[in-house]
């Protein structure tokens, strides 16, 4: 029997041909002929029955949904006549670029008996395997069988034990059920949205970016997404900063002095914003709290203090649970301040090139029995990479279902290292992001094993008239996992509890108290990072009132999914929606124009919808939706004619917005797109900032521009002005040109090369009288 296994990606092909069959022949000849062949094939293999083993893959999607110009050539204009875009049938082609790798996987498909998806084991990888085989027509091709490979760990080992117990595919055929749903659905509001928002700002305010042809990016993930920025935003410009108080006092005892925080009394606020909710022992002003001092009620009487209870506790805790990949990332963002893109490559590296950790685009936190094993029999070699001695392990190796749940690991489990470990010498060879990022993941993983962290905690209670005071002190009893931490590297807190230890004292011992109010102030909620974002994204819903909603983002990890929030944040900074300044994100001007164009159109601004969503698409995966009904629901809401639909919410969300502000941002926008940067000082027409093939930057004014048409018809232009704007090894930026149009000289430029290429300097720039470029003299 033929069996072919569908990988998604050549390495991990490679990587199945090298745990599968007997080769002698070195990875790097293995990956050659990968290359050459597109397959690779093992003719008795002994895993499977010594039948035949065809292993070929895709890169990625190699069929994708046809553009709306590939079923109706007029659609291929954007024109809010052509809208809505709904194909009667969503049909798929092989992409052009991938059309070799296609055919060869095709054929391989055509002649086997058995069909092996062998792809990421996530929605998109079961998306991925049903369409190349719908494309190829082996489907519904009842001489074939199908199973699944299940594995997330590309080491041989892994490997050998999938092949050996490969699944049904059910469940993932509901899962590409699903992803084809999802992906349709997207489609459809992607190029409805995109298209009537950008003619539809075109056409009233002449805005066109000069990227992408004056195309704007619309869809249910961007647009909520860049929203939270908005949002946050929004949060801050609307903050009025408030001062309040808190009571401290300070007690004096025959051993020395301890602070204690008074403990609210039980009682609600009565008036004002936070009516009914507990009164948390602030105070508005100073006076208030010397009125509470002195009200018995409270306190009266606070000329002495006796300590009413003393509780000393021994308390544990354990290690964090094992990062997912939205944890590694937001780690990676306060630590190194790296891109989530960033983290996400270093990760898919260690995985796919080194195999040195398991696959990196989890949600889980939690690892199988099986993994735990794994890990457990490799306690040695972990100790031996965070040289601490083995006796730190507990050696017991009792599975702690914190940490170890085969069902929440049942798709991919938390990041762990392999059972294949780098040399300290490897490690030491890498970048600091890299060796950072490995050894967190080792560490969480290695920190299972540990002791728990413990601590003393000492726990007084003072009482000072009617008023009590809680000091807490924290002392280490033994250090665990912890140790692991030494150096101060780690990203997480126990609890608030600083660690400090306190004099000694005794239960009913008399102290002397000073009361001092502590003037506390309110601070705005801080720009996002874009590790904050990454969180913002994943916890999105967390605040929804439906308790049901809630549930389901929960479920399905907020907006997007590990594997594209990064890419999202990616897009949205290339659309140049936002920036980064140290470190914290904000929004352009055309990020917020855009905001407030879409604010009360809930699909593209409103996590709560794509909840919606989720839940309807969760149903299909479940078997309780159908892939069918759920769409008929999105093409219901692009029809123009019905009731609610998504062109009138644009209209009624563009009709409320105050685009005045922007008039000027605008026409920098039509400048800018189209290349004019000033007047030209001889003829008064626009001069135009050009970028040429080779990458050489120029002004020229636009009358000295001919078409080849007139070249040809022998004509001349009418003005000769003319800038390199390439001066001393340095070009000149746009900013810089409109500064010499209209100001004659540039601010100090750095940079510029000497001549005897001995060095640069810094220099303004002029145009002189002879309409040239000259440095200013100093």
């Amino acid at each position: 029997m033929i069996i072919t296994a569908l990988a998604e990606k050549e390495s991990q092909g490679v990587e199945y041909y090298l745990a599968l069959s007997e080769t002698t022949s070195t990875r790097d000849t293995v990956t050659k002929a990968a290359k050459k062949q597109g397959y690779l094939e093992i003719k008795a293999c002994k895993y499977l029955n010594n039948n035949t083993l065809i292993i070929t893959w895709a890169k990625g999607h190699l069929v994708r949904l046809k553009e709306p110009e590939e079923y109706n050539e007029k659609w291929k204009d954007w024109s809010l006549e052509n809208l809505p875009i709904v194909p009667g049938n969503f049909e798929y082609v092989v992409d052009e670029k991938r059309k070799r790798q296609y055919e060869i996987v095709e054929k391989k498909l055509k002649i086997a008996q058995q069909i092996i998806w062998a792809g990421d084991i996530d929605r998109e990888g079961s998306y991925i395997s049903y369409l190349i085989c719908k494309q190829a027509k082996v489907w519904n091709d009842e001489r074939k069988t199908f199973k699944s490979l299940w594995i997330d760990d590309l080491t041989a080992k892994p490997i050998r034990k999938g092949f050996q117990n490969l699944k049904d595919i059910d469940y993932r055929y509901l899962q590409a059920q699903e992803a084809q749903a999802r992906a349709i659905a997207d489609w459809l509001l992607g190029m409805n949205s995109s298209r009537y928002l950008s003619k539809s700002l075109e056409d009233k305010l002449g805005l066109r970016v000069p990227e992408k042809e004056g195309k704007i990016a619309s869809g249910r993930i961007i647009g909520p997404t860049t929203y939270f920025i908005y949002q946050r935003e929004q949060e801050r410009e609307n903050f009025v900063e408030r001062t309040y108080y808190e009571l401290e006092a300070t007690f004096t005892h025959p051993n020395g002095t301890y602070t204690g925080k008074y403990i609210p009394a039980d009682i609600s606020y009565t008036k004002g914003e936070r009516k009914g909710k507990k009164w948390k022992g602030d105070c508005d002003t100073r006076k208030q709290w010397e009125k509470l001092i002195a009200n018995p009620s409270f306190i009266g009487q606070f000329d002495k203090g006796e300590i009413v209870e003393l509780e000393k506790e021994l308390k544990e805790s354990r290690s964090p649970r094992l990062y997912s990949l939205s944890d590694m990332q937001k780690a990676m963002d306060k630590r190194l301040g790296i891109s989530p893109s960033d983290t996400l490559a270093i990760l898919q590296e260690l995985y796919e090139k080194d195999k040195y950790v398991t696959y990196p685009r989890t949600s889980s936190n939690h690892i199988s029995v099986e993994r735990f094993e794994y890990l457990h029999e490799s306690l040695y070699t972990m100790t031996q990479l965070v040289d601490i001695p083995l006796s730190e392990c507990v050696q017991s190796g009792k599975v702690d279902g914190f940490y170890v749940n085969n069902k929440k690991a049942a798709v991919h489990a938390g990041l762990t290292p392999t059972t294949e470990f780098p040399t300290m010498e490897e490690i030491a060879s890498w970048s600091n992001e890299k060796r950072t990022i490995y050894m967190e993941v080792l560490k969480r993983s290695l920190a299972i094993f540990l002791y728990k962290y413990q601590y003393e905690q000492t726990t007084i209670i003072t009482q000072v008239g009617n008023g009590k005071f809680q000091t807490i002190g924290r002392v280490t009893a033994r250090k665990g996992w912890k140790i692991l931490w030494e150096d101060k590297e780690a990203l997480f807190d126990i609890d608030s509890v600083e660690e400090k230890s306190l004099i000694k004292v005794a239960l009913n011992d008399l102290v002397d108290p000073q009361l001092a109010p502590i003037e506390k102030h309110t601070s705005k909620p801080q720009l996002y990072t874009e590790g904050t974002l990454i969180d913002a994204m994943e916890t999105a819903g967390r605040h929804f009132e439906d308790e049901e909603l809630r549930a389901i983002m929960k479920e399905t990890q907020g907006l997007g999914t590990e594997a594209t929030r990064a890419p999202t944040l990616e897009k949205i900074k290339n659309y140049h929606w936002y920036v980064i300044k140290k470190g914290r994100i904000h929004l352009t001007e055309l990020g917020r124009l855009l905001c407030q164009s879409y604010s009360s159109v809930k699909i593209l601004s409103d996590a709560q919808t794509t909840a919606l969503w989720e839940q309807s698409l969760k149903k299909i995966s479940n078997g309780e939706n159908t892939k069918e009904r759920f769409l008929a629901n999105i093409i219901r809401y692009l029809n123009r004619e019905s009731e609610k639909n998504l062109f009138n919410d644009l209209d009624n969300s563009m009709s409320k917005v105050d685009y005045l502000p922007y008039k000027e941002y605008m026409e920098k926008l039509k400048q800018s797109a189209t290349g004019e940067v000033g007047e030209c000082p001889k003829c008064h027409a626009p001069v135009r900032y050009i970028t040429s093939k080779n990458k050489k930057v120029f002004l020229k004014c636009q009358n000295g521009l001919l078409t080849q048409e007139q070249l040809a018809n022998g004509e001349a232009a009418s003005c000769d002005f003319f800038l390199n704007m390439e001066v001393a090894s340095k070009k000149l930026t746009e900013k810089m040109a409109r500064d010499l149009l209209a100001k004659r000289r540039t601010n100090v430029v750095k940079g510029f090369k000497k001549s005897n290429n001995q060095g640069t300097f810094d220099a303004r720039v002029i145009l002189n009288d002879d309409l040239k470029l000259a440095f200013e003299k100093s």
